[in-house]
């Protein structure tokens, strides 16, 4: 791996204020050379095109390049793209697939226990407090209920308000029913891209590969963690202002404007911390296809073995190069924008195995999880859309809404379908093994060829 012998701290810049803005690498600074994209990288994703194109022009860049598809788009969208998950199943709009997809879709572990109800689980959205852009519609508060019967979660009744209403609706009310899902499965998906995928994984572990790379150069854990960062600052820096921003993704094709996309950031940014694991939101009842927790705890359990004896062959190494992790420790508690910045300093050893599991369980299984499913769930529009409007509303404008429908397919097309550095093939040995051990609980969540070494889409 490759070294410069200038000083760390000022190749890798904090953007903004320590404690006030999120901690991730200053988009302004140039990337170091060490961590630019490696040329097999760019050959596959075209990464060169990111930082002069808009993400619509880029999209239209890329699909013209791969056989001049600028015309793909509205009706010839659903008939030209690779069909996704949905489309694939008859019954993508039954009650089954519903509650399946809650439990293994791209936005996993939401199911809250509840007692003294009818229903035994929940997952629920606060989306009110967000401003929604004229003519848009996203319910106030979104919530399925699910009952468990034996081993099996089938949905109970979905709770939304809308336009002040407050709306109960059960399976047997047809089209209301329908409607309701369809408004949840628009809610989840605005709530998948911010939370779960882009400040859970992405700008979750920018802090940690910040503090890591401005202080480890000669502590053991370099060799550990060094290329589960690889490739995160250079698409965080070259690829974030696609996703959030007043010309971003998520605020462009959802209903919500750039402002209120920042605030569910920072909001879900502000309560992580490395002092957690899978079994905080494990559901704590057997349901038979519950995949997720199942993967979860596995790639947990072997993570932790894994770092745990990585950690017994270099433990005295570890130690003689302690001020380093003082280091990180330091800027990582100086840098956090949590009110409880005390929960990221790293006091002794048994700290720093349970952030190195954490880091690279997130930079691995479950950003591969979280990104590489967008497009069963998001590749097409009439099971879920990340942005809905109101037809009857005068801002509506329906070739702005199928410019907006294309570029959510085509997005989650291009982001599910990079597959670079698979770990099962370019991890460390004992890491492989150790996947493959583990292979019959991972699978089938997702297949092992999925989870990949980086986060670096």
């Amino acid at each position: 791996m490759k070294q410069s012998s200038s000083n760390p701290k000022e190749k890798f810049k904090y953007y903004g204020t320590p404690g006030k803005d999120f901690a991730r690498f200053d988009v302004n600074s140039p990337l170091p050379k060490e961590i630019e994209p490696t040329r097999r990288y760019e050959a596959e994703v075209g990464l060169l095109a990111l930082p002069t194109l808009s993400i619509f022009s880029f999209f239209d860049w890329l699909f013209s390049k791969l056989g001049r598809f600028r015309t793909m788009t509205g009706p010839k969208l659903k008939t030209w793209m690779p069909s996704n998950l949905s489309r694939l199943r008859p019954d993508k709009f039954s009650d089954e697939y519903f509650v399946e997809r809650r439990l293994n879709g791209f936005n996993p572990g939401k199911l809250n226990r509840v007692e003294g109800e009818e229903w035994q689980y929940a997952v629920n959205y606060h989306t009110g407090i967000y401003k929604a852009e004229p003519g848009g519609i996203l319910p106030e508060y979104s919530e399925a209920r699910f009952v468990l019967r034996d081993r099996t979660l089938q949905v109970h009744s979905i709770k939304y308000e809308l336009k002040e209403q407050t709306i109960t609706c059960f399976p047997t009310q047809d089209k209301q029913w329908e409607d309701a899902k369809y408004y949840f499965r628009s809610a989840e998906y605005v709530f998948q891209e911010i939370q779960s995928h882009l400040a859970r994984t992405h700008m979750n572990m920018d802090q940690y590969a910040m503090a890591f790379y401005r202080n480890v150069s000669k502590n053991p854990i370099r060799e550990l963690l060094y290329d589960h960062f690889e490739g995160l600052l250079s698409i965080n820096k070259r690829g974030a202002s696609l996703i959030i921003g007043n010309q971003g993704f998520i605020p462009e094709a959802s209903a919500l404007d750039p402002k209120s996309v920042d605030g569910v950031l920072i909001e879900e940014l502000a309560r992580l911390n490395y002092h957690w694991s899978p079994a905080i939101q494990e559901l704590p009842d057997p349901i038979d296809n519950n995949h997720f927790d199942r993967a979860a705890s596995a790639m947990w359990e072997l993570l932790s073995r894994y770092v745990s004896e990585f950690f017994e062959n270099n433990q005295p190494e570890i130690q003689t190069y302690w001020y380093e992790i003082e280091g990180m420790s330091a800027d990582l508690m100086t840098h956090s924008i949590s009110t409880s910045k005390e929960k990221f300093a790293i006091n002794n050893q048994e700290d720093l195995q349970q952030l190195c599991v954490y880091i690279i369980y997130h930079c691995t299984f479950f950003h591969s999880w979280v990104n590489n499913k967008q497009y069963e769930d998001g590749g097409d529009i009439e099971y879920a859309a990340i942005g809905l409007w109101d037809e009857g509303d005068p801002n509506y404008n329906p070739k702005k809404v199928e410019k907006r429908h294309d570029a959510q397919v085509k997005l989650m097309w291009t982001l599910a379908n990079v597959h670079y550095n698979p770990i099962i093939e370019y991890g460390p040995l004992p890491l492989r093994k150790l996947l493959w051990e583990y292979r019959d609980r991972i699978e089938p969540g997702i297949p092992l060829g999925w989870i990949m070494m980086s986060i670096n889409i």
